[in-house]
């Protein structure tokens, strides 16, 4: 059997704690060091997960021998961070969103395919377990060629305690969540070639749009993908996502509390879909927490087998494209061609 492989994170914040659980979950690796520029968070990281606590990626990068680095700090980083790995001659993983900058995005990119390295983006949504069995539904052929879809995710859930950049953000929602729906688009469709959005701003308290509408069209099919963070109702389901899927033989939908429902030429199925437990997961969590395990258990799987991720860095390249191109359809109130800026 082969060693465990010997990785750092970099970036110990908030939703960092989640890939530090789930890491140590995993036998097939070995934390190695911690990084923050906040001396606290790394030395509180390394504390508690093990590993040698640093506040210098450059200076970490150079005294550990890594099999890869998962970087989870924020956008305006990456590219400083994924481009030291690749100096180093290190695999990356890295949040989302890559980044602001589609050239930033490219030159990342571009650093790890010159040496060969994997790399893959964080991208956490289509590895939810509910989102794995609404692709299986699909791609069975049970409800036909899709033709019409729509992806929600709407609550009023305090997001700025734990993210007060979402306040000051002038680029906010789309850009928090709504990627992730793009790519979900993606996964279950395919390529749009065109977007048209609408947003705007509720809470007087910050600074980005808070509510947005997007119509996303493909070859044989239209999304729409609708997200916000002022929706109100006696029943709160952050964080989940609802997906409609409307095919030529029937529909699949994903409701709330994860609620399964089938519709095809055999009858109508229905099931209520169990999250995966872990110990250290939390309500309302469970969800987002089981997709950091699968993602980071996917990392693994391609390591081993030299398959290429599903998130690819050049692959979230089409996910940033559409981010993007999101926010220049809302700002010329146009529809923006997909693929402008590849």
């Amino acid at each position: 059997m082969r060693r465990p492989y010997r990785f750092a994170v970099i970036g110990c914040g908030f939703f960092a704690q989640n890939h530090l659980n789930a890491w140590a979950d995993m036998p097939e690796v070995e934390l190695v060091a911690t990084c923050d520029i906040d001396q606290t968070c790394t030395e509180a990281a390394a504390a508690t997960f093990g590993g040698k606590a640093y506040t210098d990626a450059a200076l970490l990068l150079k005294e550990q021998e890594l099999d890869f680095v998962d970087i989870v700090t924020t956008p305006p980083t990456h590219r400083m961070m994924v481009e030291l790995a690749a100096e180093a001659g290190v695999a990356a993983i890295c949040q989302k969103p890559l980044a602001w900058d589609m050239n930033d995005a490219k030159a990342m990119v571009s650093a790890m395919d010159s040496r060969g390295l994997p790399f893959m983006v964080h991208e956490n949504f289509r590895f939810q377990y509910p989102m794995r069995r609404v692709k299986q539904v699909v791609d069975s052929g049970a409800i036909g060629r899709p033709f019409f879809a729509r992806i929600s995710f709407r609550s009023d859930f305090d997001v700025y305690a734990n993210q007060p950049w979402c306040k000051d953000a002038e680029r906010m929602i789309i850009a928090d969540v709504s990627v992730h729906q793009f790519d979900l688009t993606r996964f279950f469709l395919g390529e749009p070639t065109r977007l048209f959005t609408e947003a705007i701003r509720v809470n007087p308290e910050i600074r980005g749009e808070d509510a947005a509408t997007i119509l996303l069209k493909l070859p044989d099919a239209t999304c729409i993908v609708d997200t916000s963070y002022e929706s109100r109702s006696d029943h709160s389901t952050y964080p989940q996502t609802f997906v409609t899927i409307e095919g030529t033989e029937g529909t699949v939908t994903l409701g709330p509390d994860y609620h399964l429902q089938v519709v095809s030429p055999t009858g109508v199925t229905e099931e209520d879909l169990v999250i995966p437990a872990h110990d250290w997961a939390s309500q309302p969590w469970d969800c987002i927490q089981d997709s950091v395990v699968n993602v980071q258990r996917h990392w693994i799987e391609c390591l081993d087998t030299g398959r290429t991720p599903e998130t690819s860095g050049a692959d979230t390249l089409h996910v940033l494209d559409l981010t993007l191109g999101a926010y220049e359809s809302l700002e010329t109130g146009e529809p923006y061609i997909v693929g402008s800026r590849l």
